[in-house]
């Protein structure tokens, strides 16, 4: 099972929680991309990845993967 990155002290006053996620390899530089993903009350999943810029109302990959695995 893969670690699950997450801010310690970073629950925040509405019950969120904030967690680190690796994204697709850059082609051009061959990094890694991470992107903050963020879990509120609801279960509902918002990324800083640029998908979530065209399409606001699905969850992205990122948010996908990170409910997958924490079992939510």
């Amino acid at each position: 099972m893969e670690d699950i990155f997450y801010y310690p002290g970073m629950l925040f006053p509405m019950g969120t929680r904030t967690y680190r996620e690796t994204g697709s390899r850059n082609k051009k530089t061959g990094k890694l991309n991470e992107y903050d993903v963020t879990i509120g009350k609801k279960n509902k999943g918002t990324c800083t990845c640029p998908a979530m810029t065209y399409r606001p109302y699905q969850e992205c990959k990122h948010v996908k993967n990170l409910k997958r695995k924490l079992l939510i």
